[in-house]
């Protein structure tokens, strides 16, 4: 009698550490890299930051994410006054703050998912110029600090290197409400923005 209760005891202890290997970590941390192209003034800035994620189920999982662009550098159009040329030139620091979902698929060890992710960019600028004999009539003073609506959707592909970690890559469409009362929105407009992320996380 003790030796079956002992291996009955064996087996349900044995099932239950089985059980607890198979189910899928939940959490996930990581740290990407990161590329904005801003469509406004044809320029491609170099960034990095972090994420959070929850894996809901199978197939969605929530993140929040941040991205710091610590050289945001503009240059902005060439415009004409009665004396002459000028242009604004900008060196800003932009950090992005983002929180949505993730909806995709994975097999074995490939996955791939779809993102919306609503959030805020701030920009502080660092130095402001602007150039040429124009600027002499033309009276440009943007915020030092201004914030501004984002929305980061797109879509990418994960890797499973092991249980644990993962590495992944994205793209998307980083489109950002403008209000500055700089140009080139005067009087507020939206833009469309390549960006793009390669990271590595660690899940538990």
């Amino acid at each position: 009698m003790r030796r079956l209760i002992a291996l009955f005891v064996f087996s349900v202890a044995s099932g239950a550490a089985v059980s607890a290997q198979s189910v899928e970590p939940r959490f996930e941390m990581g740290a990407h890299a990161s590329l904005l192209r801003l469509s406004d003034f044809d320029t491609t800035n170099a960034g990095f930051g972090g994420r959070v994620l929850f894996r809901l189920n199978d197939w969605m999982s929530v993140d929040g994410e941040m991205s710091l662009y610590p050289h945001d550098e503009v240059v902005g159009p060439t415009f004409q006054t009665s004396i002459g040329p000028g242009r604004v030139e900008s060196t800003r620091r932009r950090t992005d703050a983002l929180v949505g979902v993730n909806v995709g698929a994975r097999r074995d060890r490939l996955g791939a998912f779809v993102k919306l992710r609503p959030g805020v960019t701030r920009l502080y600028h660092t130095r402001f110029n602007c150039v040429g004999e124009g600027c002499a009539l033309v009276s440009i003073a943007p915020n030092i600090y201004r914030s501004e609506f984002a929305l980061d959707f797109g879509g990418g592909l994960e890797f499973s290197l092991s249980r644990r970690t993962v590495a992944r890559l994205e793209f998307g469409d980083m489109v950002i409400r403008h209000r500055s009362s700089a140009p080139p929105c005067p009087s507020g407009c939206t833009s469309h923005n390549l960006s793009s992320r390669a990271g590595l996380g660690v899940r538990f």
